[in-house]
């Protein structure tokens, strides 16, 4: 079965983006590891907990606090109770690389405190350590986010550039909230500006008709550069989920407002970042 990784730092950000994380789970019927840092004591039984997985030898099952608090939450859902497997990890990329090399990882999750100077280097840290290594979409939860469900998933790219696998992804990742899945259309660097009827052509033929989920929808943003692409996608458009590929259209300018410069002017929501 498929599972989501929940990195550990026994931050607030941890535990914040950890609730999200079994909300998600549970929803979407897949198991968890708790990825914790650095190695904890052991202290298992009093809580109930005796599923492992199997194809992790090696692997240190261990009692965090955040772990006793998710074991809680998961007991009093009535529906799906994902299996959580909490490990200790002595160095977070190769350990991690082994879970998702030995296990079917849907996806990594970090919570960051966007509003410290140092936000922007901790996402790229992320990114290059999480992302690269081992191929997976990484979620980062803000801190300052207090939803826990997802209506409007809004994933900015060039309509002719559009990965069909990434928008399949999306789709089954919107259907467990009947969410809104928008294609928002912004022309790649350096190729011609499309008219919206092309635009449109290429997303029904192309995209709409490979996906078939009805709450799937193309916007076209504003090519000419006047406007604030960040405040239209996070403000107008309401998006509480921000979908990028790692490096492809705007992807630096957009993360580097988005933590750095224009933090305090929005309201942060979860940003879902897929390796190139």
């Amino acid at each position: 079965m498929k599972s989501i990784i929940i990195i550990n730092d026994h931050s607030p950000e941890s535990e914040h983006a950890a609730i999200f994380a079994l909300v998600m789970a549970q929803r979407l019927g897949v198991n968890i590891i708790l990825a914790n840092l650095p190695v904890l004591k052991l202290t298992t039984d009093e809580y109930g907990w005796t599923e492992t997985f199997p194809e992790i030898d090696d692997a240190v099952a261990v009692d965090s606090k955040l772990m006793k608090n998710l074991l809680e939450r998961k007991m009093l859902h009535q529906g799906f109770k994902p299996v959580i497997q909490e490990l200790s990890l002595s160095c977070e990329t190769r350990d991690l690389y082994r879970l998702a090399s030995e296990n079917e990882i849907l996806m990594v999750i970090k919570g960051l405190d966007e509003f410290l100077p140092q936000a922007l280097l901790n996402v790229n840290l992320a990114i290059n350590n999480l992302l690269h290594k081992i191929q997976v979409p990484l979620l980062i939860i803000p801190s300052s986010w207090s939803e826990n469900e997802l209506k409007r998933m809004v994933y900015l790219t060039d309509v002719r550039f559009c990965g069909i696998g990434t928008v399949k992804f999306l789709a089954n990742l919107a259907t467990c909230w009947d969410a809104n899945l928008v294609i928002a259309h912004s022309a790649a660097s350096g190729l011609p500006l499309m008219e919206t009827s092309q635009a449109e052509e290429v997303f029904n033929e192309e995209v709409s008709r490979q996906i078939c989920y009805k709450k799937l929808f193309l916007n076209m943003l504003d090519q000419d550069g006047a406007t604030d692409t960040l405040e239209v996608v996070v403000s107008e458009m309401k998006a509480d989920l921000l979908v990028l590929v790692d490096q492809h259209f705007h992807f630096n300018f957009l993360t580097q407002q988005y933590f750095k410069d224009k933090c305090s002017l929005y309201n942060p929501v979860p940003i879902l970042i897929f390796p190139s």
